[in-house]
């Protein structure tokens, strides 16, 4: 199946999540009819925000979850929408939500591997997510996450074709081994990873990363890599962003996986392992 995604990065508005969801509007608005599917970074919304000023704006009530409803349903496209921290008795969660352009939500994640700052403050989740839409069987997973293979091993047992992995990745120039060894390697992690997770699975992955400033447990700030990309087995890299706000647009092409699977026989190697 033949459909287009729109992957946004996106520079963080520090100071109001309400100026966030004016920007998120606009980038909608580009993307209307220009792609079926648009995609935002993690915490794009509060990701300049502290954890402890995050916590106060965890969305209780759903009302950003109903926002991103209204908006999927405005611009008739579908999205998923970065992710927010959301509370429900009294626990605090980073989830990511795929909402259809009907306004229906088709998928929540909550992220199961916590960075080091969410740690102690977020609970994590404890379930794959992946789901049916238009254009296939859909994953999420967000950031951290792909340090961790068993988790997208989980999706593709359960038949993911495309994972969509919103990120808040920055740089760790500050990092004393960073400095020590290598003031890159935060670039290099998300280029392999990216191509790793897609490519051990056979699926389709589209990175979204953010730009710009964020702050740190203890107080600093970091600047976010952006690299936003989208990875497919056999074509490798359709397209990739650098570290300024835009938006990839790229034509996703499904019947790539079963011409991967048909020359690399992965399905076969699981089999025999299961």
């Amino acid at each position: 199946m033949k459909f287009r995604i729109a992957a946004v990065q996106f520079r963080i508005n520090r100071n109001s999540i309400e100026k966030n969801l004016k920007k998120m509007e606009g980038f909608l608005k580009n993307a209307s009819g220009k792609a079926d599917v648009i995609v935002f970074p993690e915490c794009f919304l509060t990701g300049g925000l502290s954890m402890e000023e995050c916590l106060k704006n965890a969305d209780s009530k759903g009302r950003l979850r109903k926002a991103f409803q209204n908006l999927a349903l405005k611009y008739n496209i579908d999205i998923v929408a970065g992710s927010i921290i959301e509370e429900k008795n009294q626990e605090f969660f980073n989830a990511c939500y795929y909402v259809e352009s009907s306004g229906k939500l088709l998928g929540r994640y909550k992220k199961i591997n916590l960075w080091l700052s969410e740690r102690g403050k977020l609970s994590p989740g404890s379930q794959a997510c992946v789901f049916n839409t238009k254009f296939g069987r859909a994953g999420l997973a967000l950031c951290w996450d792909l340090m961790f293979p068993e988790l997208f091993l989980k999706m593709r047992k359960k038949g993911v074709e495309i994972v969509y992995c919103p990120s808040l990745w920055f740089s760790g120039k500050k990092f004393p081994a960073h400095k020590r060894h290598n003031q890159n390697a935060a670039y290099e992690y998300v280029n392999s990873l990216c191509k790793a997770r897609a490519l051990e699975n056979n699926f389709i992955l589209v990175y979204a990363n953010a730009v710009g400033k964020v702050n740190l447990s203890d107080g600093s700030q970091d600047e976010c890599i952006g690299r936003t990309q989208i990875i497919a087995p056999i074509r490798m890299v359709l397209g990739k962003l650098g570290d300024k706000e835009e938006m990839l647009i790229e034509e996703i092409d499904t019947e790539i996986l079963k011409e991967a699977e048909k020359a690399y026989g992965l399905g076969l190697n699981f089999k025999d392992k299961n």
